[in-house]
């Protein structure tokens, strides 16, 4: 009976998870071309770091903030298909639009000041910190006392009670993905489609129920992962647009949002081990920014050509397609290896 059961809650999540991604694709792409003209009228283009690679310097003025018509596609869809008012959902909604919220006032202070810098590194971070506790106190609320509780893929039914040390530790999980697929977010397509790769592995482990732990009954963590869908759908409307040559950056709003999403979703599914993993390459983004810059400082010299590491390769002369179609194989490898992770417990 319960493998039946199982069989059938399968069936109707694939379709339903085909469902909205498709209207989330439909509704991004409906969005997207008014929003992209809109920014061109008014002007309201993405500013290049001088610093950054030379080629770039093309890029400027590119309609920048796509992640406002990304979210837009995910309201609406969500208003139409999903249950919404799921716990776990309000709190990766909470934590999508507080860190792309953060985003926003970056892009909008960028954009006010025709310059590349926005907030300033020890504001974004404040902000960022302040978001994060606001999510695990709402994951708190909803959750009780298995908010602490990290489980271990690879070691069936295992978990670890870190207690009171989880929320710092969450709160530095939030903030590292919320910069890290910001950081990503530097070549055409690359952090949309990593993103999408590492939500569709969510999702996938969830829907098959090979993993599932936690109190939390199947129907709420397929719920979360057909919302996680939703947001598949509507991050590749966008990527529609993004891909090279870019017509649209999604910007801070979009970047930051996102990575508070993934990270959001990791802790209320229990994921937090299996998302580092999948994340790798996000993971190899920020960990060539902070080795890049300890080595300059405490050394004077660089590791790398240029970081984040995609721009390493671009300064060896590799084309932009050639890396970002690398890093998303790089991202597809680490998200299945992630995925196998539970086959084994």
């Amino acid at each position: 009976m319960y493998y039946f059961f199982m069989v059938n809650m399968a069936k109707l999540s694939f379709l339903r998870a085909v469902g909205v991604v498709v209207a989330a694709l439909l509704f991004a792409l409906l969005f997207g071309s008014p929003f992209i003209r809109y920014f061109q009228k008014k002007e309201f283009g993405q500013e290049i770091r001088p610093e950054g690679p030379s080629k770039h310097l093309t890029k400027q003025g590119t309609p920048t903030m796509g992640g406002l018509f990304l979210y837009l596609a995910l309201c609406c869809t969500t208003f139409l298909l999903v249950d919404f008012l799921q716990p776990q959902i309000i709190a990766v909604s909470l934590s999508l639009f507080l860190l792309g919220g953060v985003g926003f006032l970056d892009d909008f202070l960028k954009l006010r000041k025709k310059h590349s810098e926005g907030l300033s590194v020890k504001w974004k971070l404040f902000l960022q910190f302040l978001s994060a506790c606001t999510v695990l106190a709402c994951i708190r609320i909803y959750t009780g006392h298995e908010t602490t509780l990290l489980f271990v893929p690879w070691e069936s039914k295992v978990f670890i009670d870190l207690g009171i040390w989880y929320y710092p530790l969450g709160i530095l999980f939030i903030m590292f993905f919320a910069n890290s697929v910001n950081l990503a977010d530097g070549l055409d397509g690359l952090a949309g489609g990593l993103v999408i790769i590492i939500l569709l592995m969510i999702s996938g482990v969830v829907v098959s129920g090979i993993y599932s732990p936690g109190a939390a009954v199947y129907q709420q963590r397929s719920e979360t992962a057909l919302y996680l869908m939703t947001l598949v759908g509507a991050t590749l409307g966008f990527l529609r647009f993004n891909l090279n040559p870019a017509k649209v950056f999604m910007g801070d709003v979009g970047s930051q949002g996102l990575g508070g999403a993934i990270a959001a979703a990791a802790i209320v599914l229990h994921m937090e081990l299996l998302v580092i993993v999948a994340g790798a390459v996000f993971l190899a983004e920020t960990v060539s920014v902070v080795l890049q810059v300890f080595s300059f400082k405490v050394f004077g010299k660089r590791i790398f050509r240029m970081a984040p590491l995609h721009h390493h390769f671009e300064q060896g002369g590799a084309s932009e397609k050639s890396i970002v179609y690398s890093f998303w194989i790089a991202g597809v490898v680490s998200a299945g290896f992630s995925a196998i992770l539970c086959y084994i417990a």
